[in-house]
Formats: structure tokens, sequence, C-alpha cells
């Protein structure tokens, strides 16, 4: 190969490497007026980035936030985060949810941020606010936000079924919301028998809440049903698995008699699609 094709070709490898290099040395100060300048200041660099290609400048973005008062910075900062997707976008907001100081209404900007991320990591952060919150009407939007997300936030929900009971109750009402099968089958897990310390000892709730998950899944009605039926299978949960099925059906077979229970639930799913 001649010199010169040798030289021009390595010279078309080097500059990406080179365009890069520059990159990143030109987003060091830009980085750097988010962290600590101005409103102003941070104002006009993010209009300068490209919304949502910068990576590095996610938790910058993101910190900043937990902390600008001024509004006008405020929003062009919200509107930056938003502007990032996925992985990115969540480790980000967990960063500034994890800085000292957050407050209450960044607590609520993150549920819109994370409203269609479902990873664990963001459904996490968002149980975290619905249940960690001292104030209740964030709780409440956290809760809200959960129920949305369905099935990929009966796991967290569940979580909380140990916490102070207050919480615990505020749990249940979350899997009761949420009102599918997988949630009745988070719910049926509480069905144990026995007193306070059995309770305690074995799941680590209360009786308390186990009343409530009584009463949520007699509420929910059939997408409580497959978890109570698989609930007949364990000689801990048999009994309240078996009254949960009479309240929510009107029959009376016996927490033993589970081929009676099939059998009533076939019919009924045939009554159902018109059969």
């Amino acid at each position: 190969m001649p010199v010169r094709t040798l030289i021009l070709l390595l010279g078309l490898v080097a500059s990406p490497i080179s365009a890069l290099a520059e990159d990143a040395a030109d987003l060091g100060p830009m980085l750097d007026k988010i962290r600590k300048g101005s409103p102003a200041e941070c104002v006009e660099v993010l209009k300068k980035l490209t919304p949502g290609k910068e990576e590095r400048a996610a938790k910058p973005i993101a910190i900043r936030l937990v902390t600008e008062t001024d509004a006008q910075a405020r929003e062009e900062l919200r509107a930056a985060l938003a502007a990032y997707k996925g992985a990115v976008l969540v480790q980000a907001v967990k960063t500034g949810f994890e800085t000292k100081g957050v407050t209450d209404d960044f607590r609520l900007m993150l549920l819109e941020l994370l409203k269609d991320e479902k990873s664990e990591t963001a459904v996490n952060l968002v149980g975290k606010v619905a249940f960690e919150s001292e104030m209740k009407a964030v709780r409440e939007a956290g809760q809200k936000a959960l129920v949305a997300y369905g099935d990929a936030a009966v796991k967290c929900a569940m979580s909380w079924l140990h916490a102070e009971q207050k919480i615990a109750t505020e749990a249940v009402g979350v899997l009761q919301a949420i009102d599918t099968v997988e949630a009745g089958k988070a719910l049926a897990w509480c069905m144990a028998d026995g007193g306070e310390k059995e309770l305690n000892r074995i799941l680590k709730i209360t009786s308390k809440t186990r009343d409530d998950a009584v009463t949520a899944m007699i509420a929910m009605g059939d997408e409580a049903v497959p978890g109570l039926l698989a609930g007949l299978d364990n000689l801990l949960t048999q009994k309240w698995s078996s009254y949960v099925l009479q309240k929510i059906s009107g029959e009376f077979y016996t927490q033993k008699d589970k081929a009676g229970w099939l059998g009533w639930w076939k019919r009924h799913q045939a009554e159902k699609a018109g059969k």
C-alpha cells in the first residue's frame, strides 16, 4: 500500500476519535455551568445541548433540578431531562432522587418523568415516592402511578406489605386497584392462618394486613380466584382462601374440596363467556 494512501486511511480513523475527544472537552465547561452556573448560564447551556443526546449531562441536570428555584431554569432543566429515555433517564432521576434536599416537587416530577419507564429500577423509585413520602397527597400520587404500571408494579407493591401498618394497608389498596390476576396472587399470599405472632414469624405481616387483603380480594372478585385456588394446596392458606372463595362465589365448598372449587370456576368462566 502506498504511504500516501496509508496516511489518508489513518487520518480517517483518527478523525472521529479526535472529534469525540474534542466534544468531550467542550462538554466539560458546559457541565460545570449546569452544576454551578447562574440560572441564566444554566439555561444558555441547556439550549445548546442536543435534546436527549449528551448522556453525560443527564445526571448533572437531574441534580441541579432538585434544588433550582428559578422558574425558567427549572422548566428548561425539566424539559432537558425529559428528553432522555430508558436507562439514561432512569439512572439520572435516581441520582437526583438520592440527592440531599430532594423536595416533594421533585418527587412529583419524578412520577411524570418515569410514567413510561417500566424497568424494575424505575418502578421501585415510584414505589419509594408512593410509600415513603411524608405528605399523603404525594404518596397518593405515587400510588396512582404504580396502579398505572399494572402488573409491572405488583412485585414492588407486594414488598411494602411488610411495612408499618399504615403503609401496608396502602400497599394492599394499590394491589386491589391494579386488579389483575397477578395482583390477586400477591394478595393471596397473605391468606395465612394463625394469630399475630405466627403471621409475623412466617410472613412478616400483621393480622390487619391479612384482613385488609381479605376485603380487597372479595372486592376484586374473579381476578382474585386463581391465587385463591392455588392457596387451597397449602395447609397454611387453605382456610382463608376457602373463606374468600365462598364470599366471591356464594358457594360453600370446603377448604379440602378443591375439585368442587375447580368445578365451580370452570362453570363460572363458561357462563361469563356465554357458553
